[in-house]
């Protein structure tokens, strides 16, 4: 029988569970499971752990359902190898010898901390953050939420006393679930979004420590991205021994899944929201210009590979907004064909702030807005432009990041849920004036946390690229691509600065 590897990807609005054959990187099965949203207060985004951990159990018995069919006679003994791939920043805490956890995940939407993160921002501490971790101070990040969680939740500062707390990332406490409560350990692509990782010395930074409160002792070990983070252990849907030998962030990941394992080789992720990530190997490239530097994976020798990185909070979720508030759609599909309805209007632009604006604005008190509406203004031109919106969010980001790298980026792979919408694509790739590569298999995420957990089993393998289904490739005359992002770009610019007045 052949060998498989388990990638568990577990995502902002539902886990994922896949099955790849180790040699290949072909997927033979994939089930995803939802779990509810919770909304307490206004800016406030949470996830209950249970929620979590019982979504990524039945992902995992549902995918292995699928792969009984497809492979008869395969065993559960005949999987070599687990992945890990995860939301990033969101984070919770726990008591390392009991597991009980304090209440629920702090999720990477949440705002709760905007005037924390707006306080630092006024202070020296914006540069000395920005050039110890290639981020910027902003409730997105772990590091505030952390806090929030030590001043705010009696537990956890009582378990600090005792060095019983763990603070971590949702890979870290799957690892410790998975091996039974037995390990607590994280990769660089995880902990390089937390604020407290100095991207320098690949350690826990102390003088970021001590300013936000986090005791080192409550946080995971850093290990390399491919390497033997524990066994799984008493779990009943997974035998024990199975060894986790791979984990990365979600957009490392896809990174990662689209064969983007060199210097200026970039990708789109369109989840929740839009994620655009250039490798640029072992330079550390600081942004001039409001985007992220981050850790793309840690290598087994210790050393660090980086990437650019521009975060739109908002893609994905856009739709849904337009589905779930107003209606107009019974389904996120149902975009395409109602954005196509009519001819669009170039005086209708959406800025989709919905929960802040992200890179380079890096504004969490920003909303969304609509511009230019007339009597005549359809559903149709409204659709248009709030679809329009996530191509031209990075768009936006793409420029910045050719401005810091210096590079000129020639074709980008695309993956997730809008990257299956054939007219948004060819809008991207107009706006981008690049092409764009889309694979065959959509789970690049997985695929990518597949590939770290092959290269933990078997250093030596050599990995596949992903097999392409479509390019597209720019039509609209570059003039007009640089109008449409210029108009754009003034609205972001209006919205931004309005909601930095109030």
């Amino acid at each position: 029988m052949a060998d498989l590897i388990l990638a568990i990807d577990q995502g902002t609005t539902g886990s994922s569970a896949a099955f790849f054959h180790a040699d290949t990187l072909e997927m033979i099965a994939h089930q995803k499971v939802e779990f509810p949203q919770i909304f307490p207060s206004p800016g406030w985004v949470e996830h209950n752990p249970e929620d979590i951990w019982l979504s990524v159990v039945e992902a995992v018995e549902k995918s292995w359902k699928t792969v009984e069919s497809r492979l008869p006679g395969t065993q559960k003994k005949n999987i070599v190898a687990l992945g890990i791939t995860n939301q990033r920043e969101t984070c919770l805490a726990w008591e390392r010898n009991s597991g009980e956890t304090a209440g629920n995940a702090i999720v990477w939407q949440d705002r709760r901390t905007a005037e924390r993160c707006l306080e630092l921002r006024n202070t020296a501490w914006q540069e000395v953050v920005r050039q110890k971790t290639g981020l910027v101070c902003d409730p997105y990040f772990s590091a505030t939420k952390m806090e929030w969680l030590l001043q705010n939740q009696s537990k956890v500062a009582t378990w600090a006393k005792t060095n019983q707390l763990c603070l971590g990332t949702i890979d870290s406490f799957l690892v410790y679930r998975l091996t039974n409560r037995k390990a607590f350990a994280t990769d660089p692509s995880n902990a390089s979004r937390t604020l407290l990782f100095n991207l320098h010395t690949a350690t826990w930074d102390k003088e970021l420590l001590n300013l936000f409160g986090i005791p080192e002792t409550a946080l995971p070990n850093v290990m390399p991205s491919s390497g033997n983070f524990g066994m799984t252990q008493g779990l009943g849907f997974l035998p024990d021994g199975i060894p986790i030998t791979g984990i990365l962030g979600d957009q490392q990941a896809a990174l990662f899944g689209q064969g983007c394992t060199q210097p200026g080789e970039a990708k789109i992720t369109y989840g929740t929201g839009a994620f655009l990530l250039m490798n640029t190997g072992s330079k550390a490239v600081p942004s001039r210009s409001g985007l992220l530097t981050t850790v793309a994976f840690g290598h087994a020798d210790g050393k660090l590979s980086y990437a650019l990185e521009g975060a739109a909070f908002i893609a994905g979720a856009a739709v849904q907004f337009l589905r779930d508030q107003f209606r107009w759609i019974a389904s996120a599909a149902e975009i395409e064909s109602l954005a196509l309805r009519e001819e669009r209007d170039p005086n209708v632009l959406f800025v989709p702030a919905l929960a802040g604006l992200g890179a380079p604005f890096w504004n969490p008190h920003a909303k969304g807005a609509l511009f230019g509406l007339s009597r005549g203004t359809s559903q149709s031109q409204i659709a248009r432009a709030l679809l329009e919106s996530i191509a031209l969010q990075n768009a936006q980001l793409l420029e910045l990041m050719q401005q810091d790298s210096g590079q000129r980026i020639s074709q980008v792979g695309v993956d997730g849920g809008a990257a299956q919408n054939n007219s948004l694509m060819q809008f991207q790739a107009d706006s981008l004036q690049t092409t764009l590569l889309r694979p065959s298999n959509f789970e690049t995420t997985a695929r990518g946390a597949a590939a770290a957990a092959v290269l933990g089993w078997k250093p030596t393998a050599r990995l596949p690229k992903p097999t392409l289904e479509r390019n597209f490739r720019p039509v609209m005359p570059p003039a007009d691509a640089r109008t449409i992002n210029q108009r754009w770009q003034a609205a972001a610019r209006c919205v931004d600065a309005f909601h930095r007045e109030l």
